[in-house]
């Protein structure tokens, strides 16, 4: 069956993988189709159904999802889930910093007590769940993209991260606490952007690796200088801690950036429960950790250098298959551009059953 003769599912299989390859630069997308069209009428010349075939190569998001792998081009898809992570890791961020305002910071709103002990009162206790309530304000703002139109997504977590800035900035004592909030949604606002146009790469792994490991290097330093006493528990986490998580995400390990946004939101629980001296330091710091890393997390690779081989190793379906499967197996092509039979083999058409 020539080119001209495919039947109209094929016809319609081959527009949807033109339309997702629409990122793609228009010759390698033209090339990617043609091999692929030439694909389907080899098997259809084969003795081959239609829907047979376009059954053994896959979905058209699945095969051009792989093209875009095999090319080095970012994941169509990939920004969009980006975004929609830190959106949902600032929305919690939120919701935590809320409760701990709610209930542990009395002196945060700045109003005359209402009763003789409201000092020893959280909001909640001295102006009720209804004001206390506001604080969740800002996590709905941060929340507000899940919900949003796809066509408004990107804008309205930039324009959330901008109005988050402003009210830690204009909020006075109680903005404070807001901060790390409004680093995660500049995460959510930016990162997504970042990924979308195949920015950062080895260079950002490594700056995010000596922002994570330099509280460890400083630590050392003081403690080699004699200015700061550490035991070995302290050593073991103020030093060995940082600096192991700091090489972990130089490399792009995700469990790096993992571990760096758990510590950081671990050192905000332990600093609002002792609030001391330190407390804006250490609050600003763990939001720093957990944004970092949240947003290193979200953005990284499961592995880097052969993210198809990591999805494969995880049981995705869309992964492609490995050398000797057969190109007619139900999921991706083991290319998304086969190799089009030869008159001299003409059994090469045909993929395996």
């Amino acid at each position: 069956m020539s080119d001209d003769g495919l039947p109209e599912a094929a016809w319609a299989y081959l527009r949807a993988l033109d339309a997702e390859l629409s990122d793609v630069p228009s010759g390698t997308a033209e090339e990617i189709v043609a091999d692929v069209r030439a694909h389907i009428a080899d098997a259809l010349d084969s003795g081959r159904s239609a829907d047979e075939v376009l059954a053994g190569l896959g979905a058209a998001p699945d095969v051009a999802r792989q093209a875009r792998e095999e090319l080095g081009l970012p994941d169509q898809d990939r920004p969009e889930r980006v975004g929609r992570t830190l959106s949902l890791v600032a929305s919690a961020v939120g919701v935590l910093i809320a409760v701990c305002v709610s209930f542990l910071l009395p002196s945060t709103v700045p109003v005359e007590p209402i009763q003789a002990d409201a000092g020893e009162q959280g909001v909640l206790g001295r102006l009720g769940p209804g004001i206390a309530l506001l604080t969740l304000l800002p996590a709905l703002v941060a929340a507000a993209p899940l919900v949003a139109p796809a066509r408004v997504r990107a804008g309205s977590r930039l324009a959330g991260a901008i109005a988050l800035t402003m009210f830690a900035c204009a909020a006075g004592e109680t903005g404070l606490y807001y901060l790390p909030l409004a680093l995660v949604a500049w995460a959510a606002a930016l990162v997504p952007w970042a990924v979308r146009r195949g920015a950062g790469g080895r260079w950002w792994h490594v700056l995010a690796g000596g922002i994570v490991a330099m509280p460890g290097v400083l630590v050392a330093v003081a403690s080699a200088g004699g200015s700061v006493g550490v035991g070995w528990v302290g050593a073991a986490l103020w030093i060995a801690g940082p600096v192991a998580a700091g090489a972990l995400c130089a490399y792009g390990f995700r469990a790096g950036y993992a571990v760096t946004a758990l510590a950081g939101a671990l050192v905000m629980i332990l600093a609002m429960a002792e609030r001391g001296f330190l407390f804006a330091a250490f609050w600003l710091f763990g939001g720093l950790y957990l944004a970092l890393g949240a947003a290193g997390y979200a953005a990284a690779r499961p592995a880097d250098g052969d993210p198809a081989t990591a999805r494969a190793a995880d049981g995705d379906p869309t992964s492609p298959p490995v050398d000797g499967d057969p190109a007619g197996a139900p999921g991706a092509p083991a290319r998304p551009r086969p190799e089009p039979a030869t008159e001299a083999d003409p059994e090469a058409a045909a993929p395996a059953g």
